[in-house]
């Protein structure tokens, strides 16, 4: 099960850890619901913040408070989960080489270093290698990226630490170490000459930022820029150009146009071209960059037109902004739908859109645009045929959706892109259609959901649940009650059903095929129906630390037991439903203290 602590197993590794020298510190965990421990409510699955969850230290100062024994790491087991991290640097006494992309993974090949004998794991979607540190360099800054390896430093005083196995990353995956190169097996090695000489010259040249492994140092005139020669530098820094030296770029009509114009330059200067998705990735993310400094109050000024200081900004804006985070909030070229001209007028065509229909009573459509999937909505917006047919309320229930996508900036103009424009004299006497139009012609058989088919899902899911709620213990003594320390459901009180999250999915996931996303698919219709904002967490203090728990009321278990039976939409009242569970008795109870109430 996705983001199951284990303080035993984690305590093991980090002892491991210390005996071999490492600095150990300790970040905030992930709560099996998806939650970082830190209590930021973006900073989780599915969160704005998401990129964060679990990697974060714990206080500040953290560089200064590593583990220093196994009495220090014993000092951590207080309940909460927590992720693991090593400092590095010339105190840590390390450094770590992370590949996330195809280039970065084929630079470090060519350089040999997937043949080097030392640790070395794996988290979401890269591989780490951990070296010894060199005095060579203390001058090279906290982290250089020469041909788009991560190579993370903490010189110069900057404090940085990279995560470790057993910890878990935020997609749900958790940190392993390879197969025969765990830090058990074999020793940290020297970092190779070769790799120091790559650092050295990316911080020499200014390179912390670089995508590749020759930056792009042409003219701001484009010319031509191949495979190797830094691409993706290239076209940020021709985007920022176009941006910082527009009267408004901002606007919806100019914003539209630069985001065509740098795509145009794509198209005609970067060889082979970046693909749609990653060009509107760069120009997001440069539009991205110039509303926040316009939101401190930045004006751009003749001297930020230079040469020299589009391409500073540009340094800073690789190292500041992500851009698979970076969504365009207006411009529909910006959100996959592909322009053409026709006469005067310019029309729309569904480029990457689709629509699925789900049959049931009543039908609903869902809106898939993969430019939207790192938005609270992953991309799919899901809404009524009244809603579909009328383009205000599908401007509405996409920001709604994703909290950021303005379709309707202009809403004269959207409501001709959703609906079309009859043919006339400006539109060279041919008609537009519409994009509502395209998207039901689009439409197959395949992408239909049959009636029935997502409710019937539900109740299978809570079924499940159910499942295992049937078989929750009672607490022995009924003077000091408690929950059950594995985590499995326990009626504590007559009314109150204890459980972790975690556990139970994990149970259900040995004998059936639930996906992390299902898990939260039922926890959001529960909180629909009884109308709640979180389930109810309560922590409870073993003698071993402190735990937490999900408590479900038996209204909680009525409004289960309605999603099972189908009733998907109705809220049952307690008392309505008598729950005949079995009453066995088969955990103790050991100390007992006073549970704590963690508010939502």
């Amino acid at each position: 099960m996705a983001f199951e602590f284990d303080f035993n197993e984690t305590f093991k590794w980090c002892a491991l850890y210390l005996s071999k020298g490492l600095r150990i510190v300790r970040l905030h965990g992930i709560h099996p619901d998806g939650r970082c421990t830190c209590g930021d409510a973006e900073c989780r699955v599915g969160g704005s913040k998401h990129r964060n969850c679990g990697k974060h230290p714990v206080g500040i100062e953290w560089g200064d408070r590593y583990a220093r024994s196994e009495d220090d790491l014993l000092e951590w087991d207080d309940g909460v989960p927590f992720n693991v991290g090593v400092l590095l640097g010339p105190d840590g006494g390390v450094i770590d080489n992370e590949d996330d992309s195809p280039e970065a993974t084929a630079f470090r090949e060519s350089l040999g270093l997937h043949e080097l004998i030392t640790p070395a794991w794996t988290s979401g979607k890269s591989t780490h290698q951990l070296t010894r540190w060199h005095d060579s360099l203390a001058d090279c800054g906290g982290v250089q990226k020469p041909g788009g390896l991560e190579c993370r430093l903490g010189a110069g005083g900057r404090q940085i630490q990279s995560v470790l196995p057993p910890s878990w990353h935020h997609t749900g995956v958790q940190y392993k170490w390879k197969p025969d190169l765990s830090i058990d097996d074999i020793d940290i090695a020297e970092t190779p000459k070769i790799l120091l000489v790559q650092i050295s010259n990316a911080a020499a040249a200014g390179g912390a930022g670089s995508g590749g492994m020759i930056k792009y140092e042409g003219p701001l005139v484009f010319r031509e820029v191949h495979d190797g020669e830094g691409r993706h530098h290239a076209l940020l820094l021709w985007a920022w150009n176009k941006i910082v030296n527009d009267r408004d770029p901002l606007s919806p009509h100019r914003r539209a146009v630069l985001t065509q114009e740098i795509r145009d330059a794509n198209e005609k200067y970067i060889k082979p071209p970046k693909t749609t998705d990653e060009a509107l990735q760069i120009i997001n993310s440069c539009f991205e960059y110039y509303r926040k400094k316009q939101e401190k109050g930045w004006v751009a000024a003749p001297s930020d037109l230079t040469e020299s200081a589009v391409r500073d900004e540009a340094e800073k804006l690789e190292e500041e902004v992500n851009p698979e985070d970076a969504v365009a909030v207006v411009g529909l070229e910006a959100h996959g739908l592909d322009p053409y001209q026709a006469g005067e007028v310019r029309g729309y065509r569904v480029g990457t859109w689709r629509i699925e229909m789900i049959k049931g009573d009543p039908p609903e459509i869902v809106l898939v645009v993969p430019q939207w999937r790192r938005t609270p909505c992953g991309g799919r917006v899901n809404m009524t045929l009244d809603t579909f047919r009328s383009a205000a309320k599908v401007a509405s229930a996409v920001f709604n959706a994703t909290h950021r996508v303005i379709l309707d900036g202009d809403s004269k103009k959207w409501v001709a892109v959703w609906k079309g424009v009859d043919a006339s004299k400006k539109t060279g006497g041919v008609s537009i259609p519409g994009i509502m139009e395209q998207l039901m012609a689009r439409k197959s058989a395949d992408d239909d959901i049959e009636v029935g088919t997502a409710s019937k899902r539900y109740a299978e899911l809570a079924g499940y649940l159910l499942k295992t709620f049937r078989k929750a213990t009672k607490a022995k003594d009924e003077e000091k009650p408690e929950p059950n320390e594995s985590g499995r459901p326990c009626w504590v009180t007559p009314d109150e059903l204890w459980f972790q999250w975690g556990k139970v999915w994990e149970e259900i996931s040995r004998t059936h095929d639930v996906a992390v996303g299902e898990r939260n698919k039922i926890r959001n219709k529960l909180l629909e129906i009884m109308h709640a904002k979180d389930l109810v967490h309560k922590r409870h203090r073993f003698p071993s630390g402190r735990l937490e728990y999900i408590v479900f009321t038996r209204e909680w278990v009525a409004a289960l037991e309605s999603l099972a039976s189908g009733v998907d939409g109705v809220r049952l009242l307690k008392g309505e439903v008598e729950l005949n569970f079995p009453k066995t008795e088969n955990h103790s109870p050991s100390t007992v203290h006073e549970s704590e109430v963690v508010g939502a």
